[in-house]
């Protein structure tokens, strides 16, 4: 989003989980999984590949209860001539990563395939993970979040990769987190209801009525002055939501 980009402009760095890739391969076809992440520090292109992903789901509409997270899978060695077959399978806690799974099939998430197919002439492919909002907690105050530990698992077909890549850590919450470009000295004290403000900024129309490009100080006076017309609730306190702090009625 251009939001994002904006604002990351002026973000300060932050420690990643930026991996060195070491290793090399044989003539036997093997895959890992290879999340590439863009780094939200970097303005520009700049991808860092990360271990594990956090599937956010308090940005979506509330009529949404389920959703398919993508995850990345790529293949050392020749693209394969047939699809090959594959399995992934719940740790109940990492051997590679560190993490235990607290997520319950059926409640947070839908069962895994018995087996997948990675795509012949492809170099790369896509495991599909559905997970399911209901059970989980909305406030933002409990940061409540299950974990889901995936390993790919070895078949006739396909032999693992390299170890850094033989398993993924999810991490699935629906409160509306903290991006990791939000820095208080320009947005403030950071909640849920303020950054959805800003994404109500997020349109053609406000884009062009505003002339907010590369100017993160418009996007900062547009939430002031929104917050200032309108009584924005925080659900969980009953106080007002200000820029500065939540506000006693």
């Amino acid at each position: 989003m251009r939001i994002i980009t904006i604002l990351c402009l002026w973000a300060c760095l932050a420690t990643s989980c930026t991996k060195e890739i070491e290793g090399s391969y044989t003539d036997d076809s093997r895959i890992y999984f290879e999340y590439l992440f863009q780094d939200p520090n970097y303005y520009g292109t700049r991808l860092i590949i990360r271990d594990s992903l956090i599937v956010s789901l308090g940005k979506l509409d509330k009529e949404i209860e389920s959703y398919e997270v993508k995850i990345p899978l790529k293949l050392l060695g020749l693209p394969l001539t047939t699809e090959r077959q594959y399995k992934v399978h719940v740790l109940e806690a990492g051997i590679v990563l560190k993490g235990k799974t607290t997520a319950q099939e059926n409640i947070h998430y839908l069962p895994l395939k018995e087996s997948y197919q990675f795509r012949k002439d492809e170099w790369t492919d896509t495991l599909k993970v559905t997970v399911l909002r209901s059970a989980l907690n909305t406030s933002f105050t409990a940061k409540e979040s299950k974990t889901l530990m995936l390993g790919l698992e070895e078949t006739a077909d396909l032999k693992l990769g390299m170890r850094d890549g033989w398993e993924i850590k999810m991490s699935i919450n629906n409160f509306l987190e903290k991006p990791s470009w939000w820095r208080e000295g320009g947005l403030g004290y950071y909640h849920p209801e303020k950054y959805r403000i800003l994404l109500l900024f997020e349109t053609e129309e406000f884009y062009a009525s505003v002339d907010i490009l590369n100017n993160a100080k418009r996007y900062i006076a547009a939430m002031k002055s929104y917050l200032e017309d309108h009584v924005v609730i925080d659900e969980e306190t009953g106080k007002r939501v200000g820029f500065d702090s939540l506000i006693d009625l």
